[in-house]
This record gives C-alpha cells, structure tokens and sequence, in this order.
C-alpha cells in the first residue's frame, strides 16, 4: 500500500478500514491505469467516490448488519474491531457494512432511535 500523494487525501485514507482502503486502492488504480489519469488525481477522484458511497468514514461511525439469534439488526460503532469482537463473543454473524443513510431511510422509515445496547 503505498501512501496517496496528496496530504489531505492521506490523512482521510489513514482512517479507512481495511475493506475500505482496499476499495480505495482498486478504484484509484482502475482510474490511474484503465483511465490513464495522474496518480494524484485518481487518487482524489477515487476517495470521492468512497466518500459519496460512505459518508460516514468522515464521522467515524460504522453501521453494521448483523444476524443474531436469527434476526437482522443494524448496530452503529465508534470501534468496529471492537463490535466485531462482541458479535463473534455472543455468536452472531457480521452481514456487512451498508450505508447508514439507506439503512435508515430504508429500515427506519428516515427515523431511527438510539438506546444502549450494554
């Protein structure tokens, strides 16, 4: 993994998680080589892109779907390793990252109430 040129750029993507930076990385490559743009502007370009699918990397928030017990539920974290832990600790299964705005528009009719969860 080589670090974005761009300084700001950087920064943001020393936030991603590895599934994200991964993301970042394939779509940055796709527009250098495939596009035949400069690194620095596909590297730009591809962090926008990730922004617009994930606005919630600039928040650090994640929004995780789990199974437990069978059920679907959506959890928000502030520490995804963390979260993933106390999924694997109490036996339910990570179904992916989605994007909370979908989740809460689609799921929660465009409000969603918080409680505690511990």
């Amino acid at each position: 993994m080589e670090t974005p040129l761009n300084p700001l750029v950087a920064d943001i993507v020393a936030m991603l998680d590895p599934d994200m930076r991964e993301d970042y990385e394939e779509r940055a490559a796709i527009m250098e080589f495939e596009a035949k743009m400069e690194r620095a502007h596909a590297e730009c370009l591809a962090l926008i892109d990730l922004l617009r699918r994930h606005p919630s990397i600039l928040i650090d928030v994640t929004i995780l779907q789990v199974e437990l017990a069978g059920a679907i539920q959506y959890w928000l974290t502030t520490d995804l390793d963390s979260a993933r832990q106390y999924l694997a600790d109490i036996g339910g299964v990570e179904r992916g990252i989605p994007d909370l705005a979908a989740v809460i528009k689609q799921q929660y009719g465009n409000i969603a109430v918080l409680t505690t969860f511990k």
